[in-house]
């Protein structure tokens, strides 16, 4: 796998802990989806108490590497099946 760059790939690599993170997997129409996620605490970490409520976790679908602004989607396409990794993307 060739990355488009190592932003990308470190991003990637950081999936599902506290931070940005990179997921890729497939849409409903089966074309892939990359997710810029951001995680306000780790996955087993106690939230903290709050009088408003408070967003842990926010996925946004992307076209581009924010890094490199090339087409990641065009990029990575052929790479989806392999790049997902299913339970990281919060539904």
């Amino acid at each position: 796998m060739k990355w488009c760059c190592m932003g990308f790939k470190a991003n990637y690599d950081c999936a599902g802990t506290r931070g940005h993170a990179i997921l890729v997997g497939l849409d409903s129409l089966n074309k892939i989806e990359i997710t810029l996620q951001y995680r306000a605490v780790d996955p087993h970490d106690q939230l903290p108490l709050t009088d408003f409520p408070i967003a842990t976790v926010v996925d946004v679908r992307i076209v581009f590497c924010p890094w490199c602004g090339r087409n990641a989607e065009e990029w990575y396409g052929k790479y989806a099946s392999s790049l997902f990794r299913p339970g990281l993307k919060i539904h």
